[in-house]
């Protein structure tokens, strides 16, 4: 794996792109409101010693009402996994575009958007709430902690990270397995 020059960190993704990766969602279930790289670099599997990219991203969100129950007054495990997609596809629309990850750089976001609802795959998914969230604004971070290519199964898995927390003290957090499938390396 080569490395690849990573952008400074800091610029929100752009209105239209955010728009469009969100598309596919109703108006009302649209939870992450913005998007800013905060960190990237290359690294180290912890796992196997290879190297490896990671990205992390800053999330403004809001659930007002549930999208899909009568309003419960907190933050549950449905909300936390639609929000965890958005902060997913949102992160790696960015990483895509300004090729943070080596084994996404051949890729544009015309893939990443051919891409993005059948072949981006939930492979395991931890969840954890700390402490209770209640619905309202509220920050997430996303991360892609290590990228293991699988080319002779056509896959991609990125180990990621996600915590949602409150001003009041809520957090929540995910450790999920993405497989990207129906990849090819450059």
């Amino acid at each position: 794996m080569t490395a690849m020059p990573h952008p400074a960190p800091g610029e929100p993704l752009g209105d239209a792109l955010h728009a469009r990766v969100l598309a596919p969602y109703k108006p009302d279930c649209r939870y992450v409101t913005r998007t800013v790289l905060t960190q990237s670099g290359n690294g180290h599997s912890p796992r196997t010693g290879d190297p490896t990219s990671w990205v992390r991203f800053a999330n403004e969100c809001f659930i007002g009402d549930p999208c899909y129950i009568a309003p419960t007054g907190h933050f549950n495990a449905v909300e936390f996994n639609i929000t965890y997609n958005q902060m997913l596809y949102l992160g790696l629309a960015e990483a895509v575009r300004r090729r943070l990850v080596p084994e996404l750089a051949h890729w544009t976001l015309d893939d990443f958007f051919r891409a993005q609802l059948p072949d981006v795959l939930i492979g395991e998914y931890h969840a954890r709430f700390a402490r209770p969230m209640r619905a309202g604004p509220f920050q997430g971070y996303f991360s892609i902690v290590e990228v293991r290519p699988r080319p002779q199964r056509r896959m991609l898995l990125l180990n990621t990270h996600a915590v949602c927390t409150t001003a009041a003290g809520g957090e929540c957090e995910a450790r999920v397995t993405i497989a990207l499938v129906n990849w090819q390396p450059a």
